[in-house]
């Protein structure tokens, strides 16, 4: 059924990735309506019959955002030979988070806890959620790497797991902070030399 106001070209899907490149480019409070309209081809009205507020836009985003994030981690998760070799490549990503502009814009998730913390009491249970299903995918990872003999042993797979998440987490927001990308790549050898050790 076709709604007054929306371009005859309109794409529901294509429409929401737009949007959420210009949240994650720019934060939820930098971004105004006219640029909502902008990135996703949409009159005023046409925004909110699709969903009900900026908010909305902004929260069905950000889950967009971390359904593509979680189902590429355990896309190359599965694909990678070396359980150990996926953490390090996945640490050393945060050196790959430039946006358009070549800036570094960040992983959205960071983005979104740093924007709202806990203000925004309908983006706890996203970003909450969010977390998890990384750290789910970390355990996962020192599991395959204990079954195929990369790690001796990991005593508490789920604190390492979260562990792994909160430096990926760190590091990218000093990749923002302009830290060198030598820096960074030595933080992330120490991380990995320390697992053989726990």
């Amino acid at each position: 059924m076709t709604t007054r106001g929306r371009p005859k070209s309109f794409c529901p899907d294509r429409a929401l990735e737009n949007a959420m490149q210009l949240f994650w480019q720019r934060g939820y409070e930098a971004a105004s309506l006219q640029d909502l309209q902008a990135a996703t081809g949409l009159s005023k009205s046409s925004l909110y019959q699709t969903y009900p507020s900026k908010q909305g836009w902004f929260v069905a985003a950000f889950s967009l955002y971390v359904a593509q994030r979680r189902a590429l981690m355990l896309e190359q998760l599965a694909a990678s030979a070396s359980p150990l070799g996926f953490i390090r490549e996945r640490l050393l990503s945060v050196l790959e988070d430039d946006g358009p502009d070549g800036v570094p814009r960040g992983c959205m998730l960071v983005n979104v806890a740093n924007e709202f913390s806990l203000s925004e009491p309908a983006l706890v249970p996203v970003l909450q959620q969010a977390t998890a299903g990384i750290c789910q995918i970390f355990e996962q990872a020192l599991e395959r790497a204990v079954a195929c003999g990369e790690l001796s042993g990991c005593d508490d797979r789920v604190a390492l797991a979260g562990y792994l998440q909160c430096v990926m987490s760190g590091l990218r927001t000093q990749v923002k902070s302009g830290l060198p990308a030598t820096s960074i790549r030595a933080t992330v050898a120490v991380v990995m030399a320390s697992l053989n050790s726990v």
